[in-house]
This record gives C-alpha cells, structure tokens and sequence, in this order.
C-alpha cells in the first residue's frame, strides 16, 4: 500500500525568517537519522520529484491545502537535508506564521511526501526516493494529529468528511490547472492514508471492514456526498 507520510524537522534548525521581505529559509527534513516512524530517508531521496515537480511544490499551513502561505523560490539538498527557500506574501495567516515562528509556538517545519524506493532493513526502512508535495510549518501537536485521528473523535472525523466536500468541490468547478491537480492528488493521498489508519482496527471501526483490508476511497467519498 502506498503512504503518504509527514517528516518533520524543527524550526531550531530554520536558517532565517525576515518578516520585512516575507522570506523562510530552512530545512523541510534530514537525511540519516532514524525519525520516530524507524524510517531513514537518505541523500539523494529528493532529487527527481524536485527536478519534475519541484515548481508546484507550495508552502502551507499545518499540511492544509486550503492554507498555502507561500511558493518556493528554492528547493534543493544538501549534505545535510532538503532546503527550501519559500517567499511568503504579506497575508494575514503569512504574517502570523512567521510572528509564530520567531515566537516558539510553531516548532516544526515538515515535508509531505510518498515513498517511491523503500526497503525494509533490520530495524528501519531505508527510503531512497520520495514524491513530494508539500512543506508545511506546523506545531508538534499538529504534526501527530496529521498522521493519525481518533477513531472515537467526532469532530475529527468531521474534519474529515469536510476535506472530502472541499476536494469535491474543486473538481465541480472544472478546468484544474496542473498545479490544483498536483495539490488535490496530495490532498486526496493524505486522505486515504487518515481514513486508513482510522478504519484499521477491528472493534469500534468506523466502517465495517476486516483488518489490512484495503479500501475503496474514491467509493467511499461518492457515497458520503450524496
């Protein structure tokens, strides 16, 4: 099955912040160090995604599609990690993002990403190519909630259900531009990856489903707009 994943590295290691010229520079993830997922990305893994879709990459707001904050104007690795330099318009949510950061309050910056090569070692999976999609700054809290909702959690799963009328939406309008498809093809990966781990376990489940079974995502989102 594919994942669409979140790595996430912390704002400590952000290079600059200028609220003057709305610029961030930092880092989006790091390359061989074991995260708490015992994953290992390593160098090289971002080369082809930012030489094919490295211009639609976008900086948002806690993984949010519908709150970009900024574009990239640079996008490349280092010996270290993925760098990234986004310029960031002088927008309200703009403005307080990096008045957050330079507060402590968002500690995070993350990458939302989907393995291409990836190999199970002893311990760890070693990943070698990703896909990526966004790079988002987000708070700790934020990060967790993104990977993971409660079964249980009502309005949790209301956020949910309102991402899925927010994609249906968009595809209603017609004429996406490359760049909407980019974004509601991320959208749509981090969708399946919650309802997944949402609907995994077998008492309580959300859908009556058998555990590892694979689901019908586009059926189901069909069958809850109408």
């Amino acid at each position: 099955m594919m994942d669409f994943i979140y790595k996430a590295a912390p704002i400590g290691d952000l290079i600059d912040a200028d609220e003057k010229n709305g610029i961030v520079k930092g880092y989006g993830s790091f390359f061989d160090n074991m995260d708490s997922d015992q994953d290992i990305i390593r160098k090289g893994a971002y080369t082809k995604t930012i030489k094919e879709n490295g211009e639609r990459v976008k900086y948002l707001y806690q993984h949010d599609m519908m709150q970009p904050i900024g574009k990239m104007v640079e996008l490349y690795e280092d010996s270290k990690g993925l760098v990234f330099v986004a310029e960031i318009p002088k927008t309200r949510l703009g403005s307080d993002v990096i008045e957050l950061m330079k507060a402590g309050v968002i500690t995070e910056n993350s990458v939302g990403i989907l393995p291409v090569q990836k190999e199970m070692k002893q311990g760890y999976r070693e990943i070698r190519e990703v896909k990526l999609f966004e790079i988002s700054a987000v708070t700790l809290a934020a990060n967790d909630q993104a990977k993971i909702l409660d079964v249980k959690g009502e309005k949790n799963l209301d956020q949910l259900y309102k991402r899925y009328d927010n994609i249906a939406k968009l595809i209603r309008k017609g004429e996406i531009s490359d760049e909407m498809g980019f974004a509601l093809e991320a959208e749509i990966l981090k969708l399946k990856s919650l309802f997944m781990s949402i609907t995994e376990p077998v008492v309580e489940a959300t859908l009556p489903i058998k555990k590892n079974e694979d689901v019908d995502v586009y059926a189901y989102l069909i069958n809850k707009l109408k």
